[in-house]
């Protein structure tokens, strides 16, 4: 379904390099993009139903600044990942079925195992989508170098701890649907090289797309790669506002 962040927040720019998904804010966005995104922070980080549950989103304040990473680093990776859970499920052929935030046990941490991973939920054998996101205030090589690693291990294919967390997620949430065919990836033979997709998602201060340009091919002959990359004009301020709950 199409995210107003991609039309009322964020325009195509113009990037380095062929197959690049590349946008920029419009010009003033800046506070457009913090309205837009400060609910999807609370449905991200702590879940729609549970603010819900909790009285709403004053009522779920304090469960919420609790939830969100406070140091920069984190902070920077966590938002990334938001930001590309949205992309998938807004601009590709792809559906995200979590937003596994929210069960992070540490809010400080980074979470282990890919970042994103989508399914194409009605192509036959099914498709899959290995997302892995860098967020930097100066974006350079280095980080499409670790994303370029980090997509190919497990021989380019999802992690399985990462396939097995989703499917238990989805059990929980009565999403039996889902989550069978999130086990069967994990029990069928594996595959084709051609049903995969790799994204490298990167969230720069600078523009990303030269340095995404670089990325070099899967090591595994027959993945597809496709590149997407948004463009902060005022980085630093921005990951600070976003971050922000009730003016504090």
């Amino acid at each position: 379904m199409p995210s107003p962040l991609f039309s009322k927040w964020l325009s195509p720019g113009t990037p380095s390099g062929t197959g690049i998904d590349y946008f920029v804010e419009k010009n003033g966005g800046q506070q457009v993009g913090l309205d837009l995104l400060k609910p999807l922070m609370a449905d991200h980080f702590v879940g729609e139903s549970t603010v819900l549950k909790l009285g709403g989103y004053e009522k779920a304040c304090e469960v919420l600044k609790n939830s969100l990473p406070t140091n920069k680093r984190t902070q920077s990776g966590d938002f990334g990942e938001l930001l590309a859970t949205e992309y998938v499920n807004s601009q590709t052929e792809f559906t995200v079925p979590i937003k596994k935030l929210k069960w992070k046990s540490d809010r400080q941490m980074p979470m282990h195992g890919n970042d994103v991973l989508g399914l194409n939920y009605t192509s036959n054998p099914r498709k899959i989508l290995k997302c892995e996101c860098k967020s930097r205030n100066q974006f350079g090589e280095s980080a499409v170098t670790e994303a370029s690693n980090g997509l190919n291990g497990f021989d380019g294919r999802p992690n399985p701890s990462t396939l097995a967390f989703i499917t238990k997620r989805l059990y929980e949430e009565n999403r039996d649907d889902e989550g069978k065919m999130w086990s069967e990836l994990q029990t069928k033979d594996p595959l084709p090289a051609k049903n995969l997709t790799h994204m490298v998602f990167a969230l720069g201060g600078n523009d990303p797309t030269p340095s995404l340009a670089k990325c070099p091919k899967a090591k595994v002959l027959g993945i597809q790669r496709k590149h997407a990359a948004v463009k902060l004009s005022a980085y630093a301020d921005f990951m600070k506002a976003v971050y922000t709950v009730d003016g504090k």
